[in-house]
């Protein structure tokens, strides 16, 4: 069983097979159960403490899956998962303090990360998102964690189009007209047809940020293929499901391939993808590569986790400042380029993981308001 079926059990959107075959994996053995248990036992109480369940996970999988180690595996299985689990997972090349520093916190006012966004409707309007707050019309509805737009059979006679704007600290969920789903990061802005034309490809516009795409597949669609446009290159899908990254920042564009089947459009050159693949386009250059990608890894943020694996601090904190909205001051750049792994819950105060990261002694952290100064 893959490890993304238990974040999604953890989230509750499991379909109904991978129901049936989380189930059918939790009934296997006991040190099943007890793994699970202890990963949803940290996740649910949000514990401050890293997590790296992944490494945790293959370890656990690969031994229980061989039939002439399960007996005796066992013996060390609860406790070894337990030592996972529990522990301080979040590290460096060498951990050179067991003492936690505290934070020098000033005037903080950083909240944690949430379900918000912008809706610009076909005439202008913009529609706030929010918890707590519904907005409904005739083809869509939201009750602020979600929007979702109506399926309708008949051909629009124009297309109108909707953006959706996702703010720093915010995260969205979209289902389009056609079926067709999308998990927005923070600091993202996708444009899109209200309803699909039945004669032309089902075609979005990815204009800034990172989402996640779970496509209807083109039979259910009289045939059209899916396409998603983000500036220089041009994504065509036949149903599938990938992420695409494209934050303002960043010069490049990666396309993450998570299952099904892709095509990477760009000046006229086409590359097609595998799943487990990802191609990355240079912004500048336009040059264009395809390597093996770590899919749970890159794909964490849509289950509510934060996953850095041999990243710097640098780019930790660029992750981290979308997130809480903040501002991040690098004052000591050979600390910026000490590079961390682990894995942990996004719902948890920053305050938190920044004590954690300085408990390393790689780097002293201060926040001032809304700003996290790197020294």
């Amino acid at each position: 069983m893959e490890f993304k079926l238990i974040l999604k059990k953890l989230n509750n959107n499991l379909t109904q097979e991978e129901e049936q075959i989380f189930n059918d994996w939790i009934s296997e053995s006991q040190t099943h159960l007890t793994y699970f248990e202890k990963v949803q036992e940290s996740y649910l109480n949000k514990s401050p403490n890293l997590v790296d369940i992944q490494k945790s996970w293959k370890s656990v999988n690969s031994k229980v899956n061989s039939s002439k180690g399960v007996i005796r595996y066992w013996k060390y299985a609860a406790a070894a998962v337990v030592v996972a689990l529990l522990s301080l997972p979040f590290l460096i090349s060498e951990q050179k303090s067991t003492t936690q520093p505290t934070i020098n916190v000033v005037d903080n006012v950083i909240e944690i990360g949430s379900d918000k966004a912008t809706l610009t409707l076909e005439d202008g309007t913009k529609v706030p998102l929010e918890k707590g707050k519904a907005f409904n019309t005739q083809t869509l509805s939201s009750n602020g964690k979600e929007l979702v737009y109506k399926t309708k059979s008949e051909a629009a006679k124009a297309i109108k189009y909707n953006t959706l704007t996702i703010p720093r600290g915010g995260q969205f969920y979209l289902v389009l007209s056609d079926g067709t789903k999308v998990w927005l990061n923070s600091d993202s802005e996708l444009r899109y047809p209200v309803t699909f034309a039945t004669d032309m490809p089902r075609k979005v516009e990815l204009l800034y940020g990172e989402a996640y795409f779970e496509v209807t597949p083109s039979t259910q669609n009289n045939g059209a293929h899916f396409l998603v446009a983000t500036q220089s290159q041009e994504v065509d899908v036949l149903g599938t499901e990938f992420n695409i990254r494209a934050f303002k920042e960043d010069s490049f564009i990666e396309t993450t391939l998570v299952n099904g089947k892709v095509a990477i459009k760009n000046e006229g050159n086409t590359n097609n993808l595998s799943p487990g693949y990802q191609s990355r386009l240079e912004k500048e250059s336009h040059e264009i590569s395809i390597v093996k990608a770590d899919v749970d890894n890159i794909i964490s943020w849509k289950d509510g986790l934060f996953s850095f694996k041999n990243m710097a601090l640098k780019d930790i904190m660029t992750v981290l400042s979308r997130w809480y909205d903040v501002d991040v001051d690098i004052m000591n750049d050979e600390a910026a380029k000490v590079t961390f792994n682990g894995v942990f819950n996004r719902n948890q105060d920053l305050e938190n993981i920044l004590s954690i990261i300085q408990n390393t002694n790689e780097a002293k952290l201060t926040t001032k308001g809304k700003t996290i100064m790197v020294e």
